[in-house]
C-alpha cells in the first residue's frame, strides 16, 4: 500500500524540525505551540526584525509553572539588587544568550511590557540587568516572560546572578577545536600536492574533501567575524564607521571563494589549507585575548584597593531588636572587609556600601547612585536599605545583612547616569588611529589584487596578495595594546590606593595641564586625634567663647557635628570624645555654609557667621572657624590651626613644574602667607561656595585648560563633576561622589605626582606599540605587495604581534610600576 510522504521543514522560530502540516502562522511553520506564541508576541509588537538578524534564532520556550517560588519574599530580597514602591532592579543569567538577535530582543522587552524600563545585556557574562515598574511587574512575571521568549534565567537560592559569573571559554574553545581538527587533515591531505606528487584525479578528489572540511571552519568556527561584521553593518555603517573584523572576514571569503572555484572549475586543490590554518591561528590569538581580558577584570574586582573605608562600631550585641548604645566605640575598616553582622554607622552624606538592616535613627536616603533618580526615601529603623543608597538626613547604624561587593559598587559608577555630560570630548588614541585603519587597508588589498590579476594577471598570486594584505595589516594589534596597557594600569593604581572608574581616565589624566586642589580636606587632614583644652597635649581646636561653653552646650555641639562627615565636623568629633551626645531631631547640612538641628528641643547652628545668623560685626575671626549659635544667640567660634598631610610640600613642588596650580578653599585667606610658597595670589580663591568652584573650573576650561580636580567630594561634587577629571580623596569615610572619576586614599595623596607620571608613561607605552605595530605592518605589506606572502603565514604573524603588544603592555607597565611607583 503506497504511503504518504510528509514534507519535513523547521521552525521558523527555533530551527527544530517540524512537518509542513504543524502550526502555520503567515506562512511560516513552527514546532510547538511556545514557538507560535512568541512568534505572534514579537510580531504584534513590531519586533520581527529578531528574525533578521540571524536565520531560527530562538530557543524553544519551556514549561514556566515552577517560576511560582519568586512570588516567596525571601527569595525576592536574595535576588533583587534594589527595590522600592517604584522600580526594581534585577540581574539574570541566561546561559541561551548566543548571538545578535538574543542581544537585540532582550535590549527590546520595553516593547513586550511597558512595565520594563530598561534591560542591558552584558553579552560575555550572559547576563540582563533589567529595571521594571514595581507595581506593574512581579519578578515571577518577569522571569516567565523571558521564559517565554526562550530566554530562561538561570536562577538559584545561593544568589548565583549576584555572584561573578566564571569566565566561559566552551563556545570559543568548541570552534577552536573544530578549526584546529579540519585545518590539520586538510594540510595531510593537501600533502600530495606539497610533496609535487602531481595526479589529477588524486589532486580533484582532495580537493572535494578539504572543501567538505573548510566548510565548517568558515561558517561555524569563523561564525563570531560573520556575527561582528553584521552587527557592525547594523550600527556603525551610517556612521561612517568599518568594523576592524571587516577586512579579516573579507579575506576568508575571498580565499574560500576562490578554492571553491578552483576546485570546480579548475580541478584544482583550492586555498583551503590557508583558509582553515587562518581562522585556527585567529581564534588562538582571541583566545589568548580574551584570556588577558577576564585576568585583569578578576584583578579590578577582587584584588584592587577600593580605597573606601566605613566606622564598624565595635559591640558585642548582636540582633537587630537590641539595644546599643549610641556611643559604641568606632573604628575605620575598608568596605572589602565589612562582614554579614557587622554594625557600621553612616553619616550625612556616606555611602550605604553594602545591603543592611537600619536599626537606628531614620533614614533619609537618596538612591540617585543605583537608580539616577534623585528622589530621597524616608526609612525607619527594621527596614532594608540596599547598597549605593546615600544618606542624607541624620546620623544612622545599620547592620550588614549581604557582603559588600567591589565589582558592583563599580559597575554603579560606570552606570551611564553618571557619565561626563561632556564625556566624549576625549577622542581615545584608538579611536583616532583605527577610524581610518580599516579603509587604509582595504584600498590597499584591493589595488594589490587588481595589479596582479589585471596588470600581471597572475590569478593566484592576486588571490594570495589580496588576503595576506588583509590579514597581516593587523588591527588587533592596535586594539589589543591600548586595553592591556591601561588595564593593566588600573590594577596597579589600584594596588597603591588609587582607583579609577575606568582605562580611559589614564589617558585623561595624561592630557591634563592644569590641577584644581580644595584645601579643607584634601590638603589638610581631618583625622588627626584632637585634645580637649586641659593644658596637656596638642590643641587642634581652639576656643572663642564668651563666656566659656558649659558642659550643657558641649554636649549640644557634640550632638550636631558627630552627625555629619565634613572635615571640621568630624574634628569637633574627636575634640569633643567624653562628652555625652543628647536626642537629636531634623538635623541639615547645607554644603558650603553649615549643620544645624534641633537637640533636647534647642536649636543649635554651626557654620559660617551669616549661616547662623548672626551680625558680620559681632566677630571677625581669621583662619578656619566655625561659628556656633543656640536659639538664635551668637556664642562664639572654634578655630582649626591648618593641620597639613604628611608630604604635602613635596606633592605641591613636584607638581608645580608641569602643571599649573591652583587652590579653592571654602575659608578665608588667613593661611595665604603659607600657601604662596606653592600657589600663585592670582591662583587662589578664598570663601568659595560651591557654584564659585564649579565656576573657576567652567573658566579654566573655556580658557582652554584641561582641569584635573582633587577635593573631599563634600562641597566640590559640582566642580569634580564639571572638571576634565575629578578625583576624590577619602579617608576614614565612605563618602563618595559618583561624579568622580577616581578615589584616591588619603595616605597615597602625596603620590600624585607619581600617579601622572605613570599615566604619560601609559600613553607613551601604546604610542611605543604602535610605532611598533606600524614597524610590523610596514615589514609585513611590503612583503605582501609582491605576493610572496602566504596567508597562513600572515595568520601566524598575526597573534605573535598579538603576544608581543600584550608583552609590550604589561611588561612596560609592571617595569615602571615596580621603579617608579613601589619605590
Amino acid at each position: 500500500m503506497p504511503t504518504t510522504s510528509v514534507p519535513i521543514t523547521s521552525c521558523y522560530h527555533c530551527g527544530n524540525d517540524c512537518t509542513a502540516h504543524d502550526l502555520c502562522v503567515d506562512d511560516r511553520h513552527f514546532c510547538c505551540d511556545g514557538c507560535k506564541t512568541v512568534y505572534e508576541i514579537l510580531s504584534a509588537n513590531q519586533l520581527c526584525q529578531y528574525y533578521d538578524l540571524n536565520t531560527r534564532p530562538g530557543q524553544t520556550p519551556k514549561q514556566i509553572a515552577r517560576m511560582a517560588f519568586l512570588d516567596l519574599p525571601d527569595v525576592l530580597r536574595q535576588l533583587v539588587e534594589f527595590t522600592n514602591e517604584n522600580i526594581t532592579i534585577v540581574t539574570f543569567y541566561i546561559p541561551t544568550i548566543h548571538c545578535s538577535s538574543c542581544l537585540w530582543l532582550l535590549e527590546h522587552l520595553y516593547r513586550l511590557n511597558p512595565a520594563i524600563r530598561q534591560s542591558r545585556v552584558d553579552f560575555l557574562k550572559k547576563q540582563v540587568h533589567i529595571t521594571f515598574a514595581t507595581a506593574e511587574l512581579s519578578l515571577r512575571e518577569l522571569a516567565e516572560l523571558l521564559t517565554s521568549l526562550g530566554y530562561e534565567p538561570l536562577i538559584s537560592l545561593s544568589d548565583v546572578v549576584q555572584q561573578q559569573q566564571a569566565p566561559t571559554y566552551r563556545p570559543l574553545l568548541y570552534r577552536l577545536a573544530v578549526a584546529g581538527f579540519c585545518a590539520g587533515n586538510i594540510m595531510l591531505f593537501s600533502f600530495p600536492e606539497y610533496l609535487g606528487l602531481d595526479d589529477p584525479s588524486f589532486r580533484h578528489w582532495f580537493g572535494i574533501i578539504n572543501l567538505l572540511l573548510a566548510t565548517p571552519v568558515v561558517f561555524y568556527s569563523g561564525s563570531g567575524y560573520f556575527e561582528s561584521v553584521w552587527r557592525s553593518l547594523h550600527r556603525d555603517v551610517r556612521r561612517g564607521l568599518i568594523n576592524i573584523d571587516f577586512p579579516i572576514l573579507l579575506g576568508i571569503l575571498v580565499a574560500y571563494c576562490r578554492g571553491t572555484y578552483e576546485v570546480f572549475a579548475l580541478n584544482g586543490a583550492g586555498y583551503y589549507d590557508s583558509v582553515a590554518g587562518l581562522i585556527f591561528f585567529l581564534l588562538c590569538g582571541k583566545w589568548f585575548q580574551q584570556r588577558t581580558y577576564d585576568f585583569l577584570s578578576f584583578e579590578r574586582d577582587y584584588k584592587a584597593y577600593f580605597p573606601l573605608a566605613v566606622m564598624r562600631l565595635k559591640t558585642d550585641l548582636e540582633g537587630v531588636g537590641a539595644q546599643r548604645s549610641s556611643s559604641d566605640a568606632e573604628t575605620p575598616v575598608p568596605v572589602a572587609d565589612l562582614q554579614k553582622g557587622d554594625h557600621i554607622r553612616i553619616r550625612h552624606g556616606e555611602l550605604i556600601p553594602a545591603d543592611g538592616m537600619l536599626y537606628r535613627g531614620r533614614g533619609i536616603v537618596d538612591y540617585s547612585f543605583v537608580t539616577g533618580e534623585s528622589e530621597p526615601e524616608h526609612k525607619e529603623p527594621g527596614t532594608l536599605l540596599f547598597a549605593g543608597g546615600r544618606q542624607l538626613g541624620e546620623t544612622i547604624d545599620i547592620e550588614i545583612v549581604r557582603e559588600t561587593s567591589q565589582s558592583y559598587l563599580t559597575q554603579l559608577w560606570n552606570n551611564d547616569a553618571f557619565r561626563k555630560a561632556d564625556g566624549d570630548k576625549f577622542a581615545t588614541f584608538a579611536d583616532y588611529v583605527g577610524k581610518y585603519f580599516t579603509l587604509t587597508v582595504l584600498s590597499l588589498a584591493t589595488l594589490t589584487g587588481l595589479y596582479w590579476y589585471a596588470y600581471r594577471g597572475e590569478v593566484s598570486t592576486a588571490v594570495n596578495a589580496f588576503t595576506a594584505v588583509l590579514i597581516v595589516a593587523c588591527p588587533c594589534v592596535l586594539s589589543l595594546s591600548y586595553p592591556v596597557a591601561l588595564g593593566h594600569g588600573l590594577r596597579l593604581l589600584g594596588k597603591q590606593k588609587f582607583y579609577l572608574k575606568n582605562a580611559d581616565v589614564i589617558e585623561q589624566m595624561a592630557a591634563c595641564d592644569t590641577i584644581v586642589l580644595d584645601k579643607t580636606g584634601t590638603l589638610t587632614t581631618a583625622t588627626e586625634q584632637a585634645t580637649e583644652r586641659t593644658g596637656t597635649g596638642p590643641i587642634s581646636v581652639a576656643e572663642d567663647f564668651s563666656p566659656a561653653l558649659t558642659d550643657f552646650e558641649r554636649a549640644l555641639v557634640l550632638s550636631v557635628v558627630r552627625q555629619s562627615a565634613h572635615p571640621l565636623s568630624r574634628r569637633l568629633t574627636a575634640y569633643f570624645s567624653s562628652v555625652h551626645p543628647l536626642p537629636t531631631e531634623g538635623f541639615t547640612e547645607l554644603s558650603g555654609q553649615g549643620v544645624q538641628a534641633l537637640v533636647d528641643d534647642w536649636m543649635v547652628k554651626l557654620g559660617r557667621l551669616n549661616f547662623v545668623g548672626a551680625d558680620p560685626s559681632a566677630q571677625k575671626a581669621t583662619g578656619v572657624v566655625v561659628h556656633l549659635s543656640i536659639e538664635g544667640h551668637y556664642r562664639g567660634c572654634f578655630h582649626f590651626p591648618a593641620q597639613y598631610r604628611p608630604g604635602i610640600d613635596t606633592m605641591l613642588a613636584d607638581l608645580s613644574k608641569t602643571h599649573e596650580l591652583h587652590l579653592l578653599s571654602g575659608d578665608n585667606d588667613a593661611a595665604k602667607p603659607q600657601l604662596l610658597r606653592w600657589f600663585r595670589n592670582d591662583r587662589m580663591v578664598f570663601e568659595c561656595t560651591p557654584q564659585q568652584k564649579l565656576d573657576v573650573v567652567r573658566r579654566l576650561q573655556a580658557e582652554g585648560h584641561r582641569v584635573l580636580m582633587v577635593g573631599d567630594g563634600l562641597n566640590d561634587a559640582g566642580a569634580l563633576k564639571q572638571a576634565d577629571v575629578g578625583i576624590a580623596v577619602t579617608g576614614d569615610t565612605i563618602q563618595f561622589t559618583p561624579a568622580s572619576d577616581g578615589i584616591l586614599d588619603a595616605s597615597a595623596l602625596r603620590e600624585l605626582p607619581r600617579f601622572l607620571r605613570f599615566s604619560r608613561f601609559g600613553m607613551q607605552l601604546i604610542r611605543f606599540s604602535f610605532c611598533v605595530s606600524l614597524l610590523y605592518n610596514f615589514v609585513g605589506l611590503s612583503y605582501a605587495l609582491t605576493g610572496h606572502l602566504s596567508p597562513i603565514v600572515a595568520a601566524i604573524l598575526m597573534p605573535l604581534s598579538s603576544t608581543t603588544m600584550v608583552l609590550i603592555g604589561t611588561l612596560g607597565m609592571r617595569w615602571w610600576a615596580a621603579k617608579k611607583l613601589s619605590a
